[in-house]
């Protein structure tokens, strides 16, 4: 048997209203509307027609699940009634056609006025569009903008405080330029402060965050603890008193 042979033995095929499948929510919906359409004259119950689901999916294809989302919007739209006789074990369908004429009116008239206002709302739409792509860019650049100086604030914070984070003294340590300076000023040698300091600081564990301040301090110390030494009085001068004999040597 040929398969076009085979197809004649398979039933009537099922005709629906395809103009009916953008009202009534799909093509699924329209072809069980056109099957219970087809059947509503020969109901012989006041409730609609009866039919199984299994009666269904023989006549029109649609499976159960097909079948619940089609009535489901036939129902929401109001052009069928559908009544369940739980203790008969039956469900009648209804036609309801004063809610088809509505729906199809009011279709008609959409389909008879798109024509003309078509290109008045594709250009709101246009303008809409654009007015949300302008708002969605600005969005993003601030969003790119805050979120990139948040960054950048974080990571100077963040080097800030590793910078004043306090540490032991750095093995590169030597004196410095201002260092001698301080210890001309304060008339007093320079190298053994330097090697007091650091001894001092290691044998005590001696944190500071900034170590030219710390040695700073240490040096200005040490002048004023001699200064007020009275045994090294005699062998120190400030750099005044110095001053003051180179003059009055070179004035005898």
């Amino acid at each position: 048997m040929k398969a076009t042979d085979y197809l004649l033995t398979m039933g009537n095929p099922i005709a629906y209203y395809p103009k009916l499948a953008k009202p009534l929510g799909g093509i699924s919906s329209a072809i069980l509307f056109s099957q219970l359409f087809y059947w509503q004259d020969k109901a012989t119950s006041d409730l609609g027609v009866y039919k199984t689901r299994d009666e269904l999916e023989d006549e029109t294809g649609l499976s159960h699940n097909e079948q619940r989302t089609a009535i489901k919007k036939l129902c929401e739209r109001g052009v069928l009634i559908v009544t369940e006789k739980r203790l008969q074990h039956k469900t009648y369908y209804k036609i309801n056609n004063e809610k088809v004429n509505k729906v199809l009116r009011n279709f008609a008239k959409f389909m008879i006025e798109l024509p003309r206002d078509i290109n008045s709302t594709y250009l709101e739409l246009d303008i809409v569009d654009a007015e949300m792509a302008t708002k969605s860019s600005s969005l993003d650049q601030e969003i790119t903008t805050k979120t990139t100086t948040k960054i950048t604030t974080d990571i100077i914070v963040a080097k800030s405080q590793k910078q004043k984070r306090a540490c032991q003294i750095p093995d590169d340590f030597e004196p410095t330029t201002n260092h001698q300076d301080i210890a001309v000023n304060e008339n007093i040698n320079l190298d053994n402060e330097f090697i007091k300091f650091k001894d001092y600081c290691l044998a005590n564990g001696k944190k500071y965050i900034d170590w030219n301040a710390a040695f700073n301090n240490w040096l200005r110390n040490a002048g004023k603890y001699q200064r007020a030494s009275p045994n090294n009085k005699a062998n120190f001068m400030t750099l005044a008193e110095r001053n003051r004999a180179v003059l009055e040597s070179m004035r005898g």
